[in-house]
């Protein structure tokens, strides 16, 4: 059975079919062919896996980001970003970064954040002269930070799957989001550099500290959705409810750029981009019971442990397959596919679960941006105009500075594992 869902599975990719469509089918095909179970278990299989409390975070964090974008919060973000740094040389690129990390403190999605800050700057960034394929790398490789930043998505998925605490996730994702961050504004000042891009004007200390009080309420919601975890006033799930109630407020009544009239379309583009997700994750699940089935977990768990028993060299095998795993799959499906099946393997080495998650979820923010299905890539150059041959030539150069981040959290536990260890998520690490 095992044999043939993923040779289903890796021709329905080949016809370049949705990933969720070719979990599920190829799962529901495997089993008809090769199998005397009932498919109606499947089915059930499929729909019980989309029940977890935790999930209903999911829809809430896409919602917030719906009601700040509408709401002109993003723009304000946006404002006080290149006020607050566009003088250093790249400095509305770098307002890019900024921009995306203060939104990825919101939305949790790459794509979204791609889409509302990219949407601002790009254009902005090509009148300035930067080119299109400065632009649309900055904010490909910035925008897919909004997973490692919290709230998180795939966090709240992993934390699910592999029962790791999610606040404490949340907690180990800021500091390598800051230094990601910080890596690409690096490759910005270069860049910018080499092609002679002025620096923007410093605005007056007045505009600035404007700017600032103009977007202090959105700013306020990352403040409010990891102070609440952390002081354990809420959950990780019931921060996404205060977080779209928070931003609707705000949005609606102080702001006043949120109108009734935009609330069908967010809850409808909420509702598609959910249900896209939460399909995702029932099909994974689907398509992980067959593999748990044909014991295929333990079978890879004992086939990595053989090749060494060092665990930095695991490690580094399971990182290497991840990032390879992240060019063509989304992090959901991935996450649920073959996290039951590393995640044995870890406990069996003694890596502290939540910075291996992190090493993780890095990991996946690479292959957000990285082709042949890099959504953030996609929706960046969606909005640059720009083909993705002409952005390949300076683009390796942000993905060589993202794998560095990624490699620097590998080695050095510190970055994922201090503020969880601040906050009692972690005990003795």
């Amino acid at each position: 059975m095992a044999t043939s869902l993923f040779i289903i599975f890796i021709s329905f990719l080949l016809l370049q079919m949705p990933v969720s469509f070719c979990l599920a089918v190829s799962t529901v095909l495997a089993m008809y062919i090769a199998s005397d179970i009932d498919t109606i278990a499947i089915v059930l299989k499929l729909f019980r896996s989309t029940g977890n409390y935790h999930l209903i975070a999911v829809p809430f964090f896409i919602l917030a980001g719906g009601f700040m974008e509408s709401g002109g919060i993003s723009r304000r973000l946006v404002n006080f970003a290149s006020n607050l740094i566009g003088h250093i040389r790249g400095g509305l690129a770098n307002a890019s970064v900024t921009a995306a990390m203060f939104f990825a403190g919101i939305s949790g999605a790459a794509a979204a954040d791609t889409a509302a800050v990219g949407s601002l700057l790009i254009p902005a960034m090509k009148r300035k002269g930067y080119g299109s394929d400065i632009a649309t790398s900055v904010m490909a490789t910035a925008g897919s930070i909004g997973i490692i930043i919290p709230p998180s998505i795939p966090m709240i998925i992993l934390g699910v799957t592999a029962s790791v605490s999610i606040g404490g996730l949340f907690m180990g994702g800021v500091l390598p989001g800051i230094l990601m961050g910080g890596a690409l504004m690096v490759v910005n000042y270069f860049y910018c550099k080499a092609r002679k891009i002025e620096p923007e004007d410093r605005v007056p200390f007045k505009e600035l500290v404007r700017s600032f009080f103009d977007s202090i309420l959105a700013i306020i919601t990352v403040v409010i959705i990891v102070g609440g975890i952390v002081g354990g006033i809420f959950t990780a799930t019931e921060a996404s409810v205060v977080a779209a109630v928070y931003a609707f407020l705000v949005g609606f009544f102080y702001y006043k750029e949120l109108k009734i009239k935009d609330l069908p379309g967010i809850f409808v583009k909420s509702a598609v981009t959910t249900g896209v997700v939460v399909f995702t994750v029932a099909a994974a699940s689907g398509f992980g019971w067959i593999l748990t089935a044909e014991n295929i977990p333990v079978k890879i768990a004992e086939f990595v442990i053989s090749l060494s028993d060092q665990r930095w060299v695991i490690i580094m095998l399971l990182m290497g397959l991840f990032l390879v795993m992240g060019t063509f799959l989304d992090p959901s499906a991935i996450i649920i596919i073959v996290v039951p099946i590393v995640w044995p393997i870890i406990m069996k080495l003694g890596i502290e679960p939540i910075h291996f998650g992190i090493c993780l979820i890095v990991n996946m923010a690479i292959g957000q941006c990285t082709p042949p299905v890099g959504i953030a890539l996609f929706v960046a150059s969606g909005i640059s105009g720009i083909s993705l041959n002409d952005v390949l030539g300076c683009y390796w150069k942000y993905l060589l500075a993202m794998v560095t981040v990624l490699l620097l959290v590998i080695f050095f536990p510190f970055f994922s594992t201090w503020l969880p260890t601040m906050a009692g998520y972690i005990q003795h690490y």
